[in-house]
């Protein structure tokens, strides 16, 4: 990824009106071809039939069944928790259930392909006085901060490189006048074990996200040097593994 950034001739594009705009523009697809998004609906399971996906269960208990099929965007481990009842009740091809189990193999040496680590991110919303209003290479959109290029794990070690953004800067509607929005991430570099079995509600939780964020906003402070100092409040929202895995639904928080 970071080679793709500085090919020569490389632009980097930014969804206008932010990447909420990519959702809003699937959902205007799915409208006009007939069909329905439905918000706060948690999938529990996939209903399969003789082999055949035929709809799924809600949390809640609803049943909505499939007119053709069943396509899961969850990821390999979720969608086999999903089938779960099916491989119980024998509704499973030996076929599906050789497939899934190579999907879910993570084991390099028996073909598998090793789960992504997870990653810790920042967004913000802060105050622009004072700053640049447009993007330039003294102080550009996008930025990445590499802390050590000789580690022995390379530039993907743990808590190395970070990248940073601001998007208001090419594209102002992200932000009320005189703002700027904010972000910056581990590209999958956060091992998942550093939080796992933590309590979101514990002081230990508490502060190694507090540890997280400082790490963070001292890569964002490389251009902007006063940056937490210039937080909007109720703007900061800190993401870790355990975020992720909770609101993505991603499996050990896994970057993807």
């Amino acid at each position: 990824m970071l080679a793709d950034w500085y090919r020569p001739g490389v632009t980097l594009d930014f969804p206008k009106g932010g990447s909420g705009e990519i959702a809003n523009a699937l959902v205007r697809g799915v409208n006009k071809y007939g069909g329905e998004v439905r918000l706060n609906s948690h999938v529990d399971e996939i209903i399969v039939d003789q082999n055949r996906a035929v709809g799924v269960k809600l949390a809640s208990g609803k049943v909505i069944r499939a007119k053709h099929a069943v396509v899961s965007n969850a990821d390999p481990f979720i969608t086999n928790g999903m089938l779960s009842n099916a491989l119980q009740d024998g509704h499973l091809s030996e076929e599906a259930i050789e497939y899934m189990n190579q999907l879910t193999n993570t084991d390099a040496d028996d073909g598998g392909v090793p789960n992504l680590k997870s990653f810790i991110h920042i967004h913000a919303g802060i105050d622009a006085s004072g700053l640049p209003p447009v993007a330039s290479e003294d102080f550009p959109a996008q930025w990445a901060v590499v802390r050590d290029w000789d580690l022995p794990e390379g530039v993907e070690a743990p808590r190395n490189i970070v990248l940073c953004s601001m998007p208001s800067l090419i594209d102002p509607s992200l932000a009320p006048e005189g703002k700027h929005v904010l972000h910056a991430y581990v590209p999958a570099t956060e091992p998942y074990e550093w939080w796992e079995g933590l309590d979101r509600d514990s002081d230990d939780y508490k502060k190694k996200k507090e540890e997280a964020a400082d790490f963070l906003w001292s890569a964002i402070e490389e251009y902007v040097p006063d940056a937490r100092n210039r937080a909007v409040p109720g703007t900061v929202q800190i993401g870790t593994p355990l975020t992720h895995e909770r609101f993505l639904r991603r499996t050990r928080g896994a970057y993807g």
